[in-house]
């Protein structure tokens, strides 16, 4: 019956469990409930509207009842997104350290410096590194928590550059700029790539360096505007692209954008 298929479609969807295994046995078990309730109702000599109503009467209202087995599996739910923003968070720096690494090596050769030259500040780059994996992923984090607000999927973006720039000019004051300007770069790329216009997010990734060049000044020695940094954050978020896109490939259904029962975020 197809009302009973669309009751634990809804139920399922809304209570956002964990992983494929817990959404079939729920809807299995739901299924299997609602069966019972209709052949029940058929066994009395109820036709199929009366056996309708009953079994959406006996059932309950599906919010309610999505709501009892979403605060059953809530703990597991949140481990597991946990685990998995870690995971994204981690292949985020190392993509953005391969990147930023092989642009640095290429202009090194193409300028007859020494590769190993550019490892010479490595201690410092490291903030730049965790800085734009932070920025990216803030702003895809908000996306996925408030996919319904614009607006509202930029506060863990904001918020999280707020605290960066308190440990930055804690911990190095001097170099503090350019890795929180790399933050709102990566940041404000992940934002423009979400529109249509075709390299359009290439001026997110310039706009944040334009502004602290105008008002700061060169962010590096010897630089005027700093393409090489431009041209390392443009890369590393076309990679962030590509590797949040895998994201949701692999872990997609932890998060119910497939499956049977899972139609819409």
């Amino acid at each position: 019956m197809r009302h009973l298929d669309h009751i634990v479609s809804r139920v399922v969807r809304l209570a956002k469990l964990p992983g494929n295994r817990h959404r079939c046995e729920v809807a299995k078990e739901l299924r299997a409930h609602l069966d019972d309730l209709a052949e029940e109702m058929r066994c009395q000599g109820y036709d199929e509207e009366a056996t309708a109503r009953f079994v959406r009467m006996r059932f309950g209202d599906p919010e309610e009842v999505a709501a009892a087995f979403a605060a059953v599996y809530a703990p597991e739910r949140w481990a597991r997104r946990i685990l998995q923003s870690a995971l994204l968070f981690a292949a985020s720096i190392i993509t953005v350290v391969v990147v930023i690494s092989a642009v640095q090596s290429i202009a090194a050769m193409c300028t007859a410096q020494s590769v190993l030259s550019t490892f010479q500040n490595i201690h410092r780059e490291v903030f730049g590194f965790a800085a734009i994996a932070a920025g990216y992923c803030s702003l895809y984090a908000g996306e996925r928590l408030f996919s319904a607000s614009r607006a509202r999927a930029l506060l863990p973006s904001a918020t999280l550059g707020l605290g960066l720039a308190a440990v930055f000019v804690w911990l190095i004051p001097q170099h503090a700029v350019l890795p929180l300007v790399a933050f709102a770069c990566a940041a404000s790329g992940r934002l423009l790539q979400r529109v249509q216009t075709p390299f359009v997010w290439f001026a997110g990734t310039a706009l944040p360096l334009l502004i602290a060049w105008a008002l700061l000044g060169p962010l590096l020695p010897g630089w005027q505007f700093p393409w090489l940094v431009w041209l390392g954050l443009t890369i590393s978020c076309k990679a962030l692209w590509e590797i949040t896109r895998l994201f949701e490939r692999v872990f997609v259904a932890d998060f119910g954008l497939d499956g049977r029962y899972h139609k819409s975020f």
